[in-house]
């Protein structure tokens, strides 16, 4: 095995287990310890991990994602396809007048293209409210409170005094990372929303493209161990999957042109 493909194999175990151990890293690769360790020392002064006694922990699971929030016009901007089919996939789990919570979040909008059924609708987001206030198969309740401009989110005590006496059937709710069994967000006052709504949920569902899977935001929310499914795109690597698949269901959503 050439070195550059020890390297892209060891970041992706990194990436996904979070922390590795050396003798992870022989076995996996079939190498020396010498040759492990001297793997770990070159990623490190590329600025790729950080070594620790006995192995080596992701850059990621001590910096968030961006000190800058991405606005919801940025977000929309990125994986269009990939959002599309989680959309899908998030969609076809929705039964015949059922009571959905949709939160905040450029994938969670594109649900409204894909839902065939009549159903109520409750959310806390004004963009996915736009999506489904002229369709009249649905019954749709906007929760008010604090707006939040960057995206579009209603938060704070009067959000979450009306979220705590709501209880739906299924919950989607987006997140900035996965990191093993934490969910996270850019900001508390969202995060508490949606720990909420996901507590009164009778099936919760966290939608992430495979891009923010093994990283981490600022807010830990919720536990990938206390939800129903993960529900990703197909560009999620079998590593990954199958590491993720200890902490919940794993739900690959096809882009169009495979479902053609």
């Amino acid at each position: 095995m050439l070195k550059e493909q020890r390297w892209d194999r060891i970041l992706e175990l990194v990436d996904t287990k979070g922390v590795v151990k050396t003798t992870e890293v022989t076995e996996l690769l079939g190498v020396t310890p010498m040759t492990a360790r001297r793997d770990l020392q070159m990623l490190e002064e590329l600025g790729r991990l950080e070594r620790i006694h006995g192995g080596a922990k992701s850059l990621n699971m001590d910096r968030p994602l961006s000190y800058e929030e991405l606005s919801h016009v940025e977000k929309k901007q990125l994986r269009s396809e990939e959002k599309r089919s989680i959309a899908r996939k998030a969609a076809a789990l929705i039964e015949e007048n059922a009571t959905v919570f949709i939160g905040p979040g450029t994938t969670n909008e594109l649900i409204y293209e894909y839902i065939d059924v009549n159903a109520r609708i409750f959310t806390n987001s004004f963009q996915v409210f736009e999506r489904f206030k002229n369709d009249a198969r649905f019954e749709l309740m906007l929760i008010g409170g604090r707006y939040r401009e960057r995206t579009g989110a209603f938060v704070g005590s009067f959000t979450n005094d009306i979220m705590s006496r709501i209880n739906v059937s299924l919950a989607f709710i987006g997140t900035n990372g996965v990191h093993n069994e934490r969910i996270t967000t850019a900001n508390e006052e969202e995060g508490a929303c949606q720990k909420i709504i996901l507590d009164n949920a009778q099936l919760k569902y966290i939608l992430c493209d495979s891009s923010k899977i093994g990283r981490v935001d600022l807010f830990d929310f919720y536990g990938l161990d206390h939800v129903d499914g993960l529900i990703t795109d197909e560009n999620i690597s079998e590593a990954t999957l199958h590491h993720y698949s200890s902490y919940t269901e794993v739900i690959v959503g096809q882009n169009e042109q495979q479902l053609v």
